[in-house]
């Protein structure tokens, strides 16, 4: 049987309606994705193969020291529904210890104010950088990364009195020592170097494919 697709009805898509947060989770699963914000599904775009990647590297590095630490839980593209109403996939999500009851396995999504929220940069920059930014910070996410999947660089937030303080900024080729998880170190260039070594095709061995004489 064919998965249903999920579509924006185009009452909704064509902007002559508002579509409410329930109209929206009773829409059929993706793909494609959308976010919902004020009122409108916003169509995610397909990610640049580097944002993938690090994501798919960043969750293994957390969840690994996670595990080592009991500290909580990491989720990549992990529905969260915020105190604001507003609807996002980030690209990673961890809740601490003492959070972890916001995650509902009856649905899969987490309910409420993640302790941090990653964003790799995608197409559509903007949303994270400003709508999504302010969003986090209006809801109390405590930290908040950034990170280029092209340039790699790494922004870290935390959110203070007076909003969000960039408490980080990590360029290229630099580790990044996260303030949240003590002792773990992570060098994005690094990572993606070791990862295209690995894929490399390793050299012939001497005499390798020669035929007897």
């Amino acid at each position: 049987m064919n998965k249903a697709i999920r579509a924006v009805p185009s009452v909704y898509a064509e902007g002559r309606k508002k579509m409410s947060l329930k109209e929206y989770l009773q829409l059929p699963e993706g793909p494609p994705y959308y976010e919902y914000e004020d009122g409108e599904a916003i169509l995610m775009p397909a990610p640049h193969g580097n944002h993938q990647i690090i994501g798919g590297e960043l969750y293994s590095l957390i969840s690994t020291h996670l595990k080592k630490s009991r500290h909580g839980r990491v989720w990549p593209a992990i529905n969260v529904i915020l105190p604001n109403g507003r609807h996002y996939i980030p690209d990673l999500v961890y809740l601490a210890r003492e959070h972890l009851e916001r995650y509902l396995d009856e649905d899969g999504k987490i309910h409420g104010t993640p302790d941090l929220v990653i964003e790799i940069l995608s197409q559509n920059r903007a949303r994270d950088e400003v709508k999504k930014f302010t969003a986090y910070q209006e809801v109390g996410v405590p930290w908040y990364w950034i990170i280029d999947p092209i340039v790699l660089t790494v922004e870290e937030y935390r959110l203070t009195p007076d909003g969000y303080l960039r408490a980080n900024t990590v360029d290229n080729g630099e580790d990044f020592r996260p303030h949240l998880f003590e002792g773990l170190v992570i060098n994005l260039e690094q990572l993606l170097k070791d990862l295209r070594e690995g894929e490399a095709p390793a050299e012939p061995v001497e005499g390798e494919n020669s035929h007897a004489a």
